[in-house]
């Protein structure tokens, strides 16, 4: 309803009276990449961006947007409640926001509606389209903003999603490539039992912090119900009830930008943000006959300061950009075990340390030459991860070129 109303705004608009702002632009890079010491294959990575703004009149404008990426180096994800790896990564994701502010008035309303499909590939030699985690999100929402002094602003924003996992059906087949031999969890075994929809609520406020610097605070909540995914019970079977969770996230983070002098500024910058996961499934070890009660619940912490330096004219400078982050995560009813898969006590916890940094040199109008190197080094308490990959280390070294407009 959102985007057809939208698309209805569009065309009653007269065609004189539109004013578009194209904004595109392309960051190419490749290079090499290991895990846990082996050095993988030649990869690289795509971002491609088409943002074109268009003012209706005085009151509307219109943000369409199409974004697609491509990662060939190892990353990430968490669809079954905690790290599993995967060798390459696609995405696009086409979005329609509108901003409508009368003028003279200090409120925004920021209707939006956008739909993303994300592909993964556990294995080199798997086909795209045919990953277990691919998986489609319908996001419908919107915000509303009141502008306060610049740059203060208050956002309170509420979106329904919907998120569907085409490919993850009739998974007891295939669970000896998933989990290398091993059987696949109760809850997990079955068709379409990772979809899920909900609401996810956010509100944020930016103040200035000092003359210079600017802070911004947010919290917010995502309510998950996964409609096919049945409750664990304490004898191993499943009851009739369908799998809730709840993800609750406070951030803050502080802006402090410094001029040394007219070629060399500085931008620092400290990120603080917490997150706590409440879910009512719980896991069942039939191998072992443990019952384990919450099972996916986990609590984390995150500090990352970083600082970006411009060296050069202000209009196309010389970027260098370092960056560290420290995330501590614990799942305190999930305990850990030996590399055996023996219980020990205590609750699993895992420690991650990331280091990114990057150079921009800019050698024509609108294009430069890019370097990137990141580390993610990641160690925790327990041994057995023949279901999840809680320790490992990631190095990449990429170069290449942004182009943007």
């Amino acid at each position: 309803m959102v985007r057809l109303a939208l698309a209805a705004l569009l065309l009653s608009a007269p065609a004189a009276a539109v004013e578009w702002t194209p904004l595109y632009g392309v960051t190419a890079l490749a290079g090499q990449h290991s895990f846990r010491g082996k050095t993988g294959s030649f990869s690289g990575l795509l971002d491609a961006v088409l943002a074109p703004a268009a003012r209706l009149d005085d009151s509307w404008a219109l943000l369409p947007s199409w974004r697609s990426t491509y990662e060939g180096v190892r990353s990430f994800d968490e669809n079954l409640g905690a790290p599993v790896s995967a060798q390459e990564r696609m995405s696009h994701r086409l979005g329609l926001r509108a901003v409508y502010g009368a003028p003279g008035s200090r409120w925004r309303l920021k209707p939006s509606a956008s739909l993303k499909l994300e592909l993964l590939k556990e294995t080199r030699d798997e086909r795209w389209g045919r990953g277990l985690f691919d998986r489609r999100v319908l996001t419908v929402g919107g915000e509303v903003e009141y502008l306060l002094l610049e740059p203060a602003s208050v956002r309170v924003a509420a979106d329904f999603f919907d998120a569907r996992y085409p490919n993850y059906t009739s998974l007891e087949s295939q669970a000896a490539a998933a989990f290398a031999g091993d059987g696949l969890a109760r809850e997990l075994a079955g068709d379409r039992v990772l979809d899920r929809r909900g609401w996810q609520f956010l509100a944020a406020g930016t103040a200035p912090l000092g003359p210079r610097a600017t802070l911004d605070l947010s919290a917010g909540t995502v309510l998950s119900r996964f409609g096919r995914q049945r409750v664990v019970v304490e004898t191993g079977l499943l009851s009739g009830g369908a799998r809730t969770d709840l993800l609750t996230t406070v951030a803050a983070s502080a802006r402090m930008p410094h001029s040394l002098n007219l070629d060399l500024r500085v931008l620092g910058a400290l990120d603080l943000s917490a997150a706590v996961l409440r879910s009512d499934q719980n896991g069942y070890d039939a191998a072992r006959g443990r019952f384990i009660a919450q099972h996916y619940d986990f609590e984390e912490l995150r500090v990352a300061p970083s600082a970006k330096i411009l060296i050069g004219r202000p209009r196309s400078p010389v970027a260098v950009s370092v960056g560290i982050a420290l995330k501590r995560r614990r799942y305190p009813h999930r305990p850990p075990q030996d590399a055996a898969g023996a219980y020990g006590g205590g609750a699993v916890s895992q420690t991650e340390w990331t280091f990114d940094g990057g150079v921009d040199y800019p050698v024509a109008p609108r294009f430069s030459l890019v370097l990137r190197l990141s580390r993610a080094s990641a160690s925790s308490n327990t041994r057995f991860e023949r279901f999840y990959r809680y320790s490992y280390e990631a190095f990449n070294a990429l170069a290449g070129f942004r182009w943007e407009y």
